[in-house]
């Protein structure tokens, strides 16, 4: 099943619904950077939806309100790792030699 919210897919954005692939593991770095570029694809979908909505190309109003809402959860999502992240540096960089 493909579910899809103006025009993106969830497989799109990184989600699966089949639990049973493995996928071989990457860089934490590369992780990152691939986590920024969906968050900012995310947000440039809702950004391309209000304009479609303001233009009246857009006839489903609850396509925008779930893209932003996925927009926001991605973003809320990549700022909490970003915390975490920091968090973690600023813990090893307390630890004494």
């Amino acid at each position: 099943m493909d579910i899809r919210v103006g025009g993106i897919s969830y497989r799109d954005m990184g989600f699966s619904t089949d639990k049973s692939i493995e996928k071989p593991e990457i860089p934490f770095s590369d992780f990152l950077k691939e986590s920024v570029y969906k968050v900012s694809d995310s947000q440039m979908n809702v950004q391309k939806l209000n304009e479609m909505l303001v233009s009246g190309e857009l006839e489903n109003l609850h396509d925008l309100t779930i893209a932003s809402e996925i927009s926001s959860v991605n973003f809320q999502a990549l700022v909490e790792v970003k915390n975490k992240v920091l968090e973690a540096y600023k813990e090893i960089m307390r630890i004494q030699v």
